[in-house]
């Protein structure tokens, strides 16, 4: 755990199944060798990376999937090569563009909540 007791999200970890991910030729091999899906190989790597991950799904069987992911193990060589994918970009959007940032920093958010 960091210092400051700080853990990581991982809020969309498929990013939306951008850039192929769910047809990606290496998180293919490692899921075929570990019999598991490309979708349970992006889960196990970031669990194994004590990154707290949030999956959403509607379907059940999606949902067992997202859980079914603690019966194997990632080796250092395959968390190593699945890092190299990494584009050190967002796939949502640039957090260095001062538009952005401004953008979100003066989002006024608005909660319709009533109590009975």
């Amino acid at each position: 755990m960091p210092s400051k007791q700080v853990m990581v999200e991982a809020w969309a970890p498929f990013a939306e199944g951008k850039n192929d991910l769910f047809s990606n030729i290496l998180l293919r091999k490692i899921a075929d060798k570990h019999h598991k899906l490309i979708a349970q190989i992006v889960l196990r790597w970031l669990t194994q990376r004590n990154i707290i991950v949030v999956a959403k799904s509607v379907k059940p069987e999606r949902m067992a999937q997202n859980l079914d992911i603690f019966d194997f193990k990632l080796t250092h060589q395959e968390l190593a090569e699945i890092e190299t994918l990494d584009t050190n970009s967002s796939q949502f959007f640039n957090h260095a563009d001062p538009d952005m940032i401004k953008w979100m920093a003066n989002r006024e958010i608005s909660y319709d909540v009533t109590f009975d």
